[in-house]
């Protein structure tokens, strides 16, 4: 053992060259104002001469301070070369010479931090009610606003209102749940809230039929057209509430003689005017034969 000890700490009092190891590096910058897109690299690899108790130390990473690379703004180029880090890493090796850096480069990507205030908002189109019901209310968010932090590229591709999704299908009564907000790149923005709370009524429809004459456009000048068959109906269900009752005369049906298919001599009916109350409708047939009269 006293032959072992002699010899370990004869070795590490001799001088040793050429010697390849990794050395920690830190990037030093501003928070608040920048932020990296990309995880930062740690350490470099080098080539260093010196005593064996300061290449101990440094395989042991004791008493080790990495070598600082201090960033002031946002980098013009993302990337720096093993010369350009040679400096700040002779600057703490604390008794080892550096002979070179082996890293050739070393890449990294910041971006801008900056924190966008954006008012949220549901489209009433995109929720998947059930059959025979109807959105009767607004649709409250609360809160009514999110606010974005993280990298400027990506926070300032975000639409405005911000989309809230409802993952809930088949709505058939009155909602009020929180929703969580989703977006992409949770890695590198956060919000300031994780979910909201959305809540509308739902309102059962009642449904009617009534029959109706359909008007000809687009129909060539002295021309007699006769329609198979000449009235449409019309299936629609509404929402009650204190108008006067629905009227056919409400509802506009055309047949636009400029599409007629000449291998059936048919036209699709067109709704062009319906009441307000009206929310889904069902036309019985949809496409009539439009017939010259001879």
């Amino acid at each position: 053992m006293a032959a072992a000890t002699f010899w370990f700490l004869n070795a590490l009092n001799k001088n040793y060259s050429n010697i390849r190891t990794s050395y920690p590096i830190h990037f030093v910058y501003d928070e608040a104002k920048l932020i990296p897109l990309k995880p930062l690299p740690e350490q470099v690899e080098i080539n260093v001469s010196g005593k064996g108790w300061k290449l101990l130390r440094k395989s042991l990473m004791l008493d080790v301070r990495p070598a600082e690379i201090v960033v002031f703004s946002l980098p013009r180029q993302p990337y720096l070369t093993g010369s350009a880090l040679r400096p700040s890493i002779s600057g703490v090796l604390d008794g080892l010479q550096l002979n070179f850096v082996l890293t050739d480069t070393v890449h990294f990507s910041f971006d801008r931090r900056i924190q966008r205030h954006i008012p949220l908002a549901v489209d009433s189109t995109k929720i998947k009610i059930a059959n025979n019901v109807v959105i009767a209310s607004p649709i409250a968010i609360n809160p009514d606003s999110v606010t974005f932090d993280g990298p400027a590229s990506i926070i300032n591709t975000f639409p405005s209102p911000f989309p809230v999704q409802l993952p809930i299908t088949n709505i058939d009564r009155s909602f009020k749940r929180f929703v969580p907000l989703a977006y992409n790149n949770t890695s590198l923005v956060k919000a300031n809230i994780p979910e909201v709370e959305v809540s509308f009524a739902v309102s059962p429809l009642t449904w009617e039929e009534k029959v109706i004459a359909p008007t000809i456009i687009n129909a060539p000048e002295g021309v007699q057209l006769q329609v198979y068959p000449q009235a449409i109906t019309i299936l629609y269900g509404y929402r009650q509430s204190n108008a006067a009752p629905i009227k056919p005369e409400q509802f506009g049906l055309t047949l636009n003689y400029a599409t007629l298919n000449p291998a059936d001599s048919t036209v699709a009916v067109e709704i062009v005017r319906k009441p307000v109350q009206v929310h889904q409708f069902v036309i019985k047939p949809q496409r009539v034969k439009i017939i010259p009269v001879l």
